[in-house]
């Protein structure tokens, strides 16, 4: 711990930045949106089943969307890129306080759902893989932890607002942090970092010079007057000079550098998506549906809130707890068994109803959120390379929304028949087990060497 505290202080601007995008992605996250669902309710014609089917289409036409604006990360400036989504984040929030209609309400719904649970959460961490290569997991953990922060912090800021101002002036009010608070914060951690001073700072094999994202923009304006005059700069790889050169210790080579066109014809890439698209699809439709579930279960709502805090804390523990793993171990040799605290959760879910199972059951699903969120991002970089990881992550991403997408369905469908909660919960334990077992041989044949290894 006392090292990942004098790394975060090295490196404090730029993980800053990872930590507000992923904090700010709260407001197009499903835990989010669903305290506002009863309001919708009665604001609107919709039915649950009819407002599942809405969501539905608005996670799934945000999918769509991702790959088209997820990679101009890899194209156009941070600070561009950043004010782009968190612009579009705001006034998607606005669209959902003032709309009249139902289209309305959908469309807003895509918008928080691209820019929210999408893009924020994109740029956050391929930021955070692209620029740390050596201690790519540290920065990683790092950043994920404003995924707990906005759980922990605004269900319950917002459960007293709402009781005494509304729903639509609550969504005016989330437009307002974002544009004033979060975007121009987040830009000067950005400017702080002083990655933009010099586009050079990437280098050729990944990761950052030694000064970067320490704040120190004298040393981005010093580099970039020797990228101009062609002089080399302390600390920047400048390639292979002889037969026998070597590319330094930590950074990856550039001929491990995949197209994301390149890596959709890779059969690892496929046995290890279902183990990436599990955590979320699953959380998804469990959380959305939390009260349903807890009355199934008897429990009643301010004990579930009260269990919901352990998930987040869980998150919070696994998230930092991975990061030394991932530098240490590798994401390779630790990805597989992230999908199994779910597993083991909704297998307690199954068998009991004591209200111990629900603190259990949220823990151990936010022990899964927290190592899985870490960890794939991380594997994309070791597997794949940096140079296009925005592309690939858009890919991954993309996958992630239809799944989200089709979760609310499933488990609706499920919990309006008592009898259909059983086999839905011993359904997930078995895709928990199907995902591992094909990420073990996914990356079982990557450490054999076999075909299309970087």
């Amino acid at each position: 711990m006392t090292e990942l505290w004098r790394f975060f202080r090295r490196r404090r601007p730029l993980l800053l930045y990872g930590v507000g995008l992923a904090a700010v992605s709260s407001f197009g996250q499903t835990f989010f949106i669903s305290l506002f669902v009863p309001s919708f309710l009665e604001a609107f014609p919709l039915t649950p089943a009819s407002f599942g089917i809405l969501y539905a289409v608005a996670t799934l036409t945000g999918a769509l969307l991702l790959p088209l604006t997820a990679r101009w990360i890899d194209r156009i400036p941070l600070s561009g890129y950043t004010g782009a989504v968190l612009g579009t984040l705001a006034l998607s929030a606005l669209l959902v306080a003032g709309s009249g209609t139902v289209w309305m309400l959908g469309l807003g719904l895509l918008g928080l759902r691209l820019s929210g649970q999408g893009l924020s959460s994109h740029a956050g961490l391929t930021v955070m893989a692209r620029y740390f290569s050596k201690e790519r997991g540290k920065a990683l953990s790092i950043a994920t932890l404003g995924f707990p922060l906005g759980e922990a912090v605004l269900p319950l800021a917002l459960a007293g607002f709402l009781a005494v101002a509304g729903w639509r002036l609550g969504w005016v009010v989330v437009a307002a942090v974002v544009l004033g608070v979060a975007l121009p914060l987040i830009l000067r951690l950005l400017r702080s970092a002083a990655v933009e001073l010099d586009p050079l700072r990437l280098n050729v094999d990944g990761g950052m010079d030694p000064d970067a994202g320490t704040g120190k923009a004298e040393a981005g304006h010093a580099h970039t007057d020797r990228a101009r005059t062609g002089e080399a700069s302390p600390g920047r790889h400048q390639g292979p000079v002889g037969p026998g050169a070597r590319t330094p210790v930590g950074q990856p080579s550039t001929s491990g550098e995949w197209s994301a066109s390149r890596v959709l014809r890779d059969r690892r890439f496929w046995l290890l998506v279902p183990a990436a698209l599990l955590p979320p699809f699953w959380a998804t439709g469990l959380i959305l549906y939390q009260t349903s579930l807890a009355s199934a279960k008897g429990w009643s709502l301010p004990m579930l809130a009260s269990a919901f805090v352990g998930f987040a804390l869980a998150r919070i523990i696994t998230s930092l707890a991975i990061g030394g793993g991932i530098d240490r171990y590798s994401a390779r040799r630790l990805f597989p068994a992230a999908v199994l605290p779910m597993g083991l959760g909704v297998a307690l879910l199954a068998m009991a109803d004591g209200p111990w199972v629900a603190f259990a059951y949220l823990a151990l699903l936010g022990a899964t959120v927290g190592l899985s969120g870490t960890l794939k991002t991380a594997l994309w970089a070791e597997l794949y390379g940096i140079r296009h990881l925005g592309a690939i992550k858009s890919m991954e991403g993309t996958l992630m929304v239809v799944s989200t997408a089709a979760a609310p369905l499933v488990v609706g469908w499920a919990l309006e028949d008592p009898g259909r909660l059983l086999p839905l919960l011993w359904s997930c334990v078995g895709t928990v087990v199907g995902g591992f077992l094909m990420a073990r041989v996914g990356l079982a044949e990557s450490r054999g060497g076999g075909a299309g290894l970087p």
